[in-house]
């Protein structure tokens, strides 16, 4: 009866639950060709949660046509995320996969391909199906063992975290694939083949092997033997953890869908960081005021402007009389009082698009020219025009729709280790936790419309006029993100922040040494990881464009790179900054704090005499630095 059943498993069966992954190991690297030669395959067990699975690397048993047909290279699987392309692939005599990746000249890819040269990623992993799938040896007592012998791989990804690495050089699991554990293999001969059908996608992982190495021989009881004692490992580990750091719920769940520990520890780290967040004051509250999707999709920014513009009309004041309503709810919520009208968070994030659009796609009614909204621009929130807006806000760490104080928990100093006699303990040293407070610092800013244009009511003046506010607002937060005094109801930038690295330009422009003494200065301090990128103004890009790196030899090649980077790292242009400054670091320890609603005033005298009107916004913000060591200002030092 087991047998009968076993030989039932069919290719759909295990395609329905998704395909898998396997990881391997990066070989040798040519940075001027942007190529890297890998290894994606081997025939090194992983347990699937149907058994034990090999991939066979015989003759025909792998389909390359889809790697050599400028196959894709991603990250992390993800199919919208390109890096590169597979220039070609084989499967080489010692039973292995092996391909050639050639990287976009793109600033995603060359941030990517920078990792790869300095060794920070070492690790790809292979998406494939599987097209046929035989049962090798069944058990009684553990997982049995099954060999694909036929399968298509379809792209190569770089992976970040493996699951093991005890085995070659580890693995890794894509996000929300079913529970791979890699197993060691004795050398002995397999036991005899029982056909059966399957399908999937996987991840391989093992160490360089020489290059005409005899194909590695599999014992299968030893496979069987170390799969059970992976899975008895692998459920004690995360039911530790899971009681260690409060997360028994979790931990029970991902035992139950077979998940591997490294999906765990990630999933715990999320669990962690959530919880230790919650010291924000106040900030579990929800800031929205729990509009419909009907009431977000009527509300008007026009409507109200019109209303604020002519107070003592009963008719406009009527016809906005859903947004005050909605205003004093938002004004409530957010525990402040609206010097105009306050806008809800809700209908900040939403786009005009899916606002004004039914489920059949056609135009809202009452919402004229609403089918002429043509980019993405005109269609999205008012909070993605703000960044569109801003450099500063695509580089930083965007927390939004804030209530109250924010307090963030921060490290301030390491863990230490130390050496020890045969029975001595350790001294106590526990990293020191500090916090960073943020509270909000208001920006106003203001945008002027004409009379006609405020009679209007299509969508594509709705968009017209948000984009306009987010323009000027945005670029308020630009130059206090760098420049902020921190005094005077203004945030802190990342310029007047105490303990960043300064280093000094002897000219009005950088050199390239200077440009990577500035990487140096990050780099030195431990910090150089995340998303690092400089940022410059027009005039000191020209100057990189013209500047060469090397002067007095013949490459000719400038500080201005392929692909709008310097000294291999993503560039932002940007002439909020003073002239000659550039700015360097991770981004990402760049908080970027931002209040719930949009506070709208309409001053109708300024522009009286034309019969125009300027709005004025308010804007609550903050802005605090996680680590002053991930960033440097580069500068002219005063004269």
């Amino acid at each position: 009866m087991a047998q009968t059943i076993k030989q039932a498993l069919s290719v759909r069966e295990i395609n329905g639950r998704g395909d898998f992954v396997r990881q391997m190991e990066v070989g040798a690297i040519d940075a001027e060709a942007r190529t890297v030669q890998v290894a994606f395959s081997s025939e090194t067990p992983v347990r699937q949660w149907y058994g034990m699975e090999i991939l066979s690397h015989a003759d025909g048993a792998v389909d390359m046509s889809r790697l050599n047909n400028f196959g894709a290279n991603l990250m992390d699987h993800d199919w919208t995320d390109q890096v590169g392309v597979i220039e070609s692939a084989t499967i080489d005599a010692d039973g292995m996969g092996r391909a050639l990746i050639r990287f976009s000249r793109s600033a995603r890819a060359q941030e990517i391909f920078q990792d790869v040269i300095d060794g920070i990623r070492k690790h790809v992993s292979v998406g494939y199906r599987v097209l046929e799938i035989v049962l090798t040896e069944q058990s009684e007592d553990g997982p049995d063992v099954y060999t694909v012998t036929s399968w298509l791989p379809y792209e190569i990804s770089w992976v970040a975290v493996p699951a093991d690495t005890t085995v070659g050089v580890g693995r890794s699991l894509a996000p929300g694939n079913p529970h791979v554990e890699p197993v060691q293999a004795q050398p002995q001969n397999p036991q005899q083949h029982t056909p059966t059908e399957g399908s999937r996608h996987m991840d391989p992982n093992t160490q360089n092997q020489p290059a005409h190495a005899a194909p590695q021989q599999i014992d299968t009881s030893a496979v069987r033997r170390e799969g059970g004692d992976a899975e008895r490992t692998r459920v004690s580990e995360i039911l530790t953890m899971g009681e260690t750091y409060g997360a028994h719920d979790l931990a029970r769940s991902f035992i139950k869908d077979g998940k591997s520990v490294a999906e765990f520890q990630r999933a715990l780290l999320d669990h962690v960081e959530k919880r230790q967040s919650r010291p924000v004051t106040e900030q579990t509250r929800d800031a929205s005021v729990g509009l419909t999707d009907d009431e977000i999709r009527s509300y008007s920014f026009m409507r109200a402007l019109r209303s604020l513009a002519n107070p003592g009309d009963a008719k406009l004041r009527n016809e906005a009389a859903f947004e005050f309503d909605a205003s004093r709810a938002a004004a409530d919520r957010l525990g402040k009082q609206a010097q105009g009208i306050m806008v809800p968070p809700e209908v900040l994030a939403r786009s005009l698009r899916s606002l004004n659009m039914g489920s059949n796609g056609q135009v809202g009614a009452g919402n004229t020219g609403a089918a002429s909204v043509a980019t993405n621009l005109m269609a999205s929130a008012f909070i993605d025009m703000l960044i569109n807006a801003t450099t500063i806000m695509r580089l930083g760490r965007t927390l939004g729709g804030l209530v109250g104080n924010v307090d963030i928990p921060k490290k301030t100093a390491r863990s230490q280790g130390y050496w020890v006699g045969e029975e001595a303990d350790a001294t106590a040293q526990e990293p020191d936790l500090g916090q960073i407070s943020l509270s909000p610092k208001t920006v106003a800013a203001y945008t002027d419309i004409s009379r006609k244009l405020m009679q209007q009511s299509s969508l594509d003046v709705e968009a017209l006029v948000r984009a306009d506010l987010a323009e000027a607002i945005g670029l308020a937060i630009d130059y206090a993100g760098y420049y902020g005094t921190g005094n005077n109801f203004q945030p802190l930038g990342i310029a007047n922040t105490a303990g960043i690295s300064a280093v000094p330009f002897v000219g009005e422009f950088p050199a390239y040494a200077e440009i990577v003494a500035m990487e140096t200065a990050i780099a030195s301090k431990n910090a150089a990881i995340g998303n690092l990128s400089y940022v410059l103004d027009a005039a000191t890009k020209g100057a990189a464009k013209t500047t060469q790196k090397f002067p007095g030899t013949p490459t000719g090649a400038t500080l201005w790179e392929p692909g709008d980077t310097m000294n291999g790292y993503r560039t932002e242009v940007t002439n909020q900054l003073a002239a000659g400054d550039v700015f360097f670091g991770n981004f990402a320890d760049l908080i970027i704090a931002m209040w719930g609603g949009l506070d709208l005033m309409v001053d109708p005298y300024s522009l009286s005499k034309s019969g125009g009107v300027r709005v004025v916004v308010h804007q609550d913000v903050d802005f605090a630095v996680r680590r002053v060591e991930s960033f440097a200002l580069g500068r002219k030092p005063a004269v």
